[in-house]
C-alpha cells in the first residue's frame, strides 16, 4: 500500500518577498505549504470526478484532506475516512494504483488503475499553484505597505 502524498516546497522566494514584514518565517512556510496542499487535494478531487468512476455517495471525493506540520516543513495530502469508517484508504489506493487478484469464483480479475494520486503528485511537483502563492504575497505586502 502506498503512503499518503507528502509535499515539500522551496519557499525561499516567498521569504525574500515578505522579508520586510512582521510575518515570521514559520508562518510564511506554513501558509505557502497550506496553499500547495489545498490546491493538490482539489486537483485530486477533480481527477476523481473525471476518472469515470460511478459515484454513489461521493465518499472518495470528500475523503481527500490535507494537513500542514506546525513546524512548516511539510504538508500531507491523504484520504481521511468520513463518519468513523476505516475502509477509505484501501479503496483510494486500489482505485488509484489498480489491483489484480484471484478468487474461488473467478480465476483472474483486475481493477484498472485510475491514477488520481499520481496526478496529484504531478500537480504538486509542477508548481501550478504558484499563482495562489503570489496572491498571498501580494495580499500580505498590501497589508503592510498598502
Amino acid at each position: 500500500m502506498a503512503a499518503p502524498l507528502s509535499i515539500e516546497a522551496d519557499v525561499s522566494a516567498v521569504q525574500e518577498a515578505l522579508a520586510g514584514t512582521s510575518k515570521s518565517l514559520k508562518a510564511i512556510e506554513r501558509q505557502t505549504l497550506r496553499i500547495a496542499a489545498k490546491a493538490t487535494a482539489k486537483r485530486i478531487r477533480a481527477l476523481i470526478g473525471s476518472s469515470g468512476l460511478k459515484s454513489r455517495t461521493g465518499e472518495l471525493k470528500k475523503a481527500y484532506a490535507y494537513k500542514v506540520k506546525k513546524s512548516g516543513t511539510e504538508a500531507v495530502v491523504f484520504p481521511k475516512a468520513l463518519n468513523g469508517g476505516k475502509t477509505i484508504f484501501p479503496k483510494a489506493m486500489t482505485l488509484s494504483y489498480g489491483h489484480e487478484g484471484k478468487t474461488a469464483r473467478a480465476s483472474n480479475w483486475k481493477i484498472a488503475p485510475r491514477g488520481f494520486v499520481q496526478g496529484g503528485q504531478a500537480y504538486a511537483e509542477s508548481g501550478e499553484y504558484m499563482g495562489e502563492v503570489q496572491k498571498m504575497v501580494d495580499k500580505e505586502l498590501q497589508k503592510y505597505w498598502g
